[in-house]
């Protein structure tokens, strides 16, 4: 069986290499310095350059990996949060002293660049981040403000250690089970949440959010701090928001935003009606949110490593052997899933190769190990294909690949279920997956929206603008306990990035087309989506789902998704039905 954990000698063979690695950086940052007053004449010195900038810069980047998955492998070693500060330090020095080389191009002019790559070859490979670099030109900071707007990132990190630090200190509460005192924590907090027992979902729900509710001026602080610097930085560059910074840096028309908001506010009834039926199910005539985070029908699956590994190779036989091969490399030694007390317990990620997770079981475990595995192979396909300067996904793009993987799962899991209960059970999931990863990622979006607009972020406005929203998507249906609006302070992408979530709500929309042009109207081949997931990002977003055939900003995007959900419902209905009979 492959082993599932991490082998980071990949990156570095110990920790003290990993130091070295520093002070090597700290060297060639010294030594570019040599070029701070050049004049870019030559093709030659313009190579050098580009050469010795993304080297340093890959390097810094080996380092930041290495120091992060160090420290969410170890969260309670104190080396190891040290290592993960190092390596964000390092890599905001790095970008600060690496400025001046892209002052130093635009200074030259875009038509004295475009000469020089047009003399020689060996700077076509240059092209894009130029022709990029140009088209940011008026929101790169000068040196003044670049100095700031470090010391704001510097900032901005040590707040989110602080966060990290409160998430895994704080005491989600107890509860009782026939006499049993139960300890809610990260790892636990789930099993508790989803149980089908009503008076356990709703102690654990009341228990966990009031434990944070306790918490909720240290976390509007947190989250006040760090908007606070993001918006600042933004002005520093020269824009108008931070959404106007997100959707620019990816070259990502602001309609894409603007068209998923209205479609999803104009389609709530769908999911609402998901809701009213799921209540029903269950014989509840006063549903409260806690209600909703049980699977609809109760089927004993739990899944073994084994079992698991065995499964997703499976759903992912349609996207042939290549595809497979790479997922056999990557599930040895670049996948973290064993549960371990030193492991951060409440995150699920992945970076570069790397992906980390607790499998425990759940059917939830098995989606998550699926789609991360989608984000790995993807950048490995990337990096083998690009060089490092190309080598990542967008996430705007990346979403894509995982998602994917996630409806090939759901597919699998239906087509071979063996009962009327467990085709329920997986058809109930994948609208729910609709429901979290586009309804409720669209919230989150239209949340960070509103609060990016407020001068100051406090417990009272967090909470009010929190409830305001989930009172539109979830309905009048539903009865709404006070503490339901203080989830906020559990939204970790609210803190850790901006304007996150949208990605996701648009990468479920576009993996589905993805799914039904590679298999059901077969209109895109499986090269094709292969070679997708090895462009990286030499392309503009936008422009690599074009070689897919697919159009964001098409509005019949959005709802053609929305009738895939409606046929669903209508299914489910259907099968509820036969299985009454």
């Amino acid at each position: 069986m492959e082993k599932l954990e991490w082998n980071l000698k990949e990156l570095f063979v110990n920790n003290k290499a990993f130091y070295k690695e520093i002070e090597k950086i700290k060297l060639l940052l010294d030594s570019i310095t040599i070029f701070n007053n050049i004049k870019i004449d030559t093709s030659d010195i313009l190579l050098e350059i580009l050469n010795k900038k993304w080297y340093i810069k890959e390097l810094t980047n080996k380092v930041l990996v290495y120091g992060s998955l160090m420290y969410y492998k170890n969260i309670n070693d104190s080396n190891c949060i040290n290592m993960k500060k190092d390596a964000e330090t390092l890599d905001n020095e790095v970008n600060n002293k690496l400025l001046f080389i892209d002052l130093l191009i635009i200074e030259t002019g875009k038509d004295a660049i475009d000469k020089l790559i047009a003399s020689d070859s060996r700077l076509k490979i240059y092209k894009l981040a130029l022709d990029d670099l140009f088209r940011k030109q008026k929101y790169l900071p000068s040196k003044i403000n670049s100095v700031k707007i470090q010391d704001n990132s510097n900032e901005i990190n040590s707040q989110l250690s602080k966060y990290n630090n409160l998430l895994r200190d704080i005491d989600y509460g107890k509860i009782n089970i026939d006499g049993n005192i139960i300890q809610i924590d990260a790892s636990n907090f789930n099993k508790y949440i989803s149980n089908y027992n009503r008076d356990i979902r709703k102690d654990t729900y009341i228990t966990v959010n009031n434990s944070f509710k306790n918490e909720e001026n240290t976390f509007a602080d947190i989250l006040n701090n760090i908007y606070s610097y993001r918006k600042e930085n933004c002005l520093l560059e020269g824009y108008n928001t931070v959404l106007d910074k997100v959707l620019f840096e990816e070259n990502i028309n602001s309609k894409i935003i603007k068209n998923l908001i209205n479609s999803v506010n104009n389609n709530l009834i769908l999911i609402q009606k998901y809701l009213r039926l799921k209540a029903k199910y269950h014989n509840i005539n006063d549903p409260h949110l806690y209600d909703f985070t049980m699977p609809l029908n109760k089927v004993d699956i739990n899944f073994t490593i084994e079992e698991a590994l065995d499964i997703m190779k499976n759903s992912l036989k349609p996207l042939g052997k290549e595809y497979l091969n790479t997922v056999d490399k990557l599930l040895n030694g670049h996948f973290d899933a064993i549960p371990d007390e030193n492991k951060h317990q409440s995150i699920t990620f992945s970076w570069n190769t790397y992906s980390f997770i607790n499998f425990r079981g759940t059917y939830n475990d098995l989606k998550n190990m699926i789609h991360e595995l989608g984000h790995i192979v993807n950048y490995y396909f990337s990096k083998d294909e690009q060089p490092f300067i190309y080598a990542d996904s967008t996430i705007f793009v990346g979403e894509t690949a995982s998602l994917v993987n996630e409806i090939l799962l759901n597919r699998y899991l239906y087509e071979n279920a063996k009962t009327k209960e467990e085709k329920i059970y997986y058809l109930s999931k994948e609208i729910e997956n609709f429901f979290t990863s586009v309804f409720k990622q669209t919230m989150y979006t239209e949340l960070e929206i509103m609060l990016y607009n407020e001068n100051e972020l406090t417990p009272d406005i967090l909470t009010e603008k929190y409830s305001n929203l989930i009172h539109k998507y979830y309905g009048e249906d539903i009865i709404y306990d006070d503490i339901s609006s203080i989830e906020w302070t559990r939204l970790g992408h609210l803190f850790r990035w901006s304007f996150y979530p949208y990605k996701y709500a648009t990468g479920l929309l576009i993996a589905s087309l993805v799914v039904n042009s590679l298999f059901e109207s077969q209109t895109l081949s499986v090269s094709k989506y292969i070679d997708f997931l090895k462009a990286g990002s030499s392309k503009y977003s936008l422009d690599l789902l074009k070689d897919l055939n697919i159009d964001v900003i098409n509005e019949n995007l959005l709802n053609d998704g929305f009738k895939v959900l409606e046929k669903d419902i209508e299914n489910l209905e259907i099968l509820i039905k036969e299985r009454r009979k």
